[in-house]
């Protein structure tokens, strides 16, 4: 159930992620007084910098993971629909990887495309 919706998850943390170091960069170099009056990590003192280098981090790695799962769900319902026999056996690898990684809703699709074009796998 988890792994159908693991996407929000991972656009989720890069938000946030992205939001800390706007706030934690706004704190450090700009001072923007109605930014510091809305959410202000001040009270931290040193530790922003770290907030910020590990905002970074974060972002950086789960906009990268937002990525590749958009793109493989979309390589899924594209390759899914195809109308080419060919076309699906040659990247039937690819799509039991993206099955497996996406959970049962993605697997019930693949089988269910693999009887549609015969193959018993």
């Amino acid at each position: 159930m988890y792994k159908d919706k693991i996407y929000l998850f991972t656009l989720a943390i890069s938000f946030i992620s992205i939001f800390f170091f706007i706030i934690s960069l706004n704190d450090l170099l700009f001072r923007n007084a109605s930014l510091i009056r809305i959410f202000s990590l001040q009270s931290i003192g040193a530790w922003q910098y770290w907030v910020l280098i590990v905002s970074i981090i974060v972002f950086s790695y789960f906009a990268y993971m937002s990525y590749s799962l958009i793109n493989d769900m979309s390589k899924f319902k594209n390759l899914l629909q195809s109308s080419s026999k060919k076309t699906f056996i040659s990247n039937l690898p690819d799509l039991e990887r993206i099955s497996k990684r996406f959970g049962s809703r993605y697997h019930d699709l693949l089988i269910e495309a693999k009887r549609k074009w015969g193959i018993k796998k």
